[in-house]
């Protein structure tokens, strides 16, 4: 079939490429529609990208009657040996859509050089993953679970159909590991902080959060009724004075290990502050878990503070190399997070293939004794190296540097990933302006001679 190489508008909806998007638009009834001749069609050009799309000679064209003929494969592998079609649809078929709204924020993005693009694995050294331990770079749990023959769906949330012996044992199985009474598992970190702080602090309480406490815990303070303050990092007089005018039931929430600084809470000093004040103590342990500890119970429970705590947070998307997260606390609060959750009450529960991985994962890292110990050694390595940028204090797999200014840290990150490794730089406003920082995390599969490299360029 043979077409004019007039050049129609492109519709904002439809640039991209390949068989992926011909395959989403299939199955969402959008792809194929109407042949070219009726005006209003998807059109396929072999060979052809962006804007030169109807330069070639000759280009397929698929009427509405072939869409019930081919299955959903069929349009994937059509996609694939089309190389990069091109799908387009007329302008006079569609409006265009208004969305000058969102380019003025994204140009606010592009102003403070901090605008955000994903990225695939290129082969560099991983030194900006949370996979601490390796477990997951290592396909360490998918050796276990080879023959495993566990759903990938759950048919539901936990109060309808989404409930299963497996879920109900691992729960019980971790709270016992982390010394608690019970536990709820969520389907992330991010959704466990958000729904436990949305839903436990009432109209007239108080919450007092470190001032660089994680956007989940933020989040979900501002969906909770309750009033909330932060407390200056760390800072044990600054969160006593604000306790002290605190009203109604009082919260502190706080992480053990932070994110981005890599330092650690002074959580018994903390747990001291709230028992003089008869304030409820919540801490998060995404960045403990697995690393702090001699099995990686977490920092909580090496000090012995695990009755201090009104709930912990324990999240499986870091050193646990899978996803997910619980809330351990007492019976009580567990069955207040089942009545109030409202992101564990109506959402899918996670199935049974990916518990499952949460077990066995609990199964391999309390006893990765050796990969802990490279750790700490690689710690030490770079932290007693002397670089030519101010550091972080933190012992710690997340070793901070700090570069002040988004451009001059993201020029100093785009060098050494020219060297092959992979380092990421923190912007503001992830982090307060002039606290800048390369986010440098180290895991049990570096090498010391990673760490030579990486001390050399950063050192010069």
């Amino acid at each position: 079939m043979q077409f004019s190489k007039h050049q129609p508008e492109m519709s904002p909806l439809f640039r991209d490429d390949g068989g992926e998007l011909l395959y989403q638009l299939f199955l969402c009834g959008i792809a194929l529609d109407k042949g070219y001749t009726a005006g209003g069609g998807l059109l396929l050009a072999p060979g052809m990208v962006g804007e030169d799309i109807f330069q070639g000679d000759s280009c397929q064209v698929y009427p509405a009657g072939v869409r019930g003929q081919l299955k959903a494969k069929d349009i994937l592998l059509l996609g694939q040996r089309l190389h990069v079609a091109k799908l387009c649809r007329f302008a006079g078929n569609q409006k265009p859509l208004n969305e000058d709204f969102l380019d003025i924020k994204l140009r606010e993005r592009e102003d403070q050089h901090a605008f955000r693009r994903l990225r695939l694995p290129d082969g560099k050294t991983d030194l900006c993953s949370n996979d601490y331990l390796g477990i997951a770079t290592g396909g360490l749990i998918e050796r276990v679970l080879d023959q495993a023959r566990d759903r990938h769906g759950s048919g539901g949330s936990r109060l309808l159909a989404g409930n299963y012996p497996l879920v109900e044992e691992t729960e019980k199985m971790l709270a016992i590991f982390h010394a608690a009474e019970a536990g709820l598992i969520f389907n992330s970190g991010y959704d466990a902080n958000l729904g436990l702080l949305s839903c436990l602090p009432q109209r007239g309480d108080t919450i007092l959060y470190d001032q660089l406490s994680h956007a989940s815990i933020r989040d979900g303070m501002r969906l909770s009724f309750a009033r909330a303050f932060s407390f200056g990092h760390n800072d044990l007089t600054d969160l006593e004075r604000k306790l002290a005018s605190a009203e109604g039931n009082k919260f502190v929430v706080t992480e053990s290990v932070f994110s981005m600084d890599g330092d650690q809470a002074p959580l018994a000093e903390m747990a001291a502050v709230c028992r003089r004040y008869g304030a409820h103590f919540i801490v998060d342990e995404a960045h403990a878990t697995g690393v702090i500890g001699e099995r990686g119970e977490g920092l909580v429970q090496v000090l012995g503070l695990q009755q201090e705590c009104l709930a912990r947070v324990h999240t499986f998307g870091k050193a646990v190399g899978c996803h997910g997260a619980i809330v351990l606390g007492s019976h009580r609060l567990r069955d207040y997070l089942v009545n109030y959750c409202r992101p564990f009450i109506y959402t899918t529960a996670l199935p049974a293939s990916a518990v499952r991985a949460i077990q066995t994962a609990y199964g391999l890292f309390p006893g990765m004794d050796r990969e802990r110990g490279h750790l700490r050694a690689l710690i030490d390595r770079l932290r007693g190296a002397r670089l030519r940028f101010e550091r972080l204090e933190s012992v710690t797999p997340i070793q901070g540097v700090v570069v002040p200014g988004n451009e001059a840290v993201k020029t100093l990150a785009q060098g050494l990933q020219a060297e092959g490794l992979d380092i990421r730089p923190i912007l503001y406003p992830t982090v307060p302006k002039g606290r800048e920082r390369l986010r440098i995390v180290l895991h049990a599969f570096n090498t010391m001679e990673d760490m030579e490299k990486l001390i050399g360029l950063l050192a010069g």
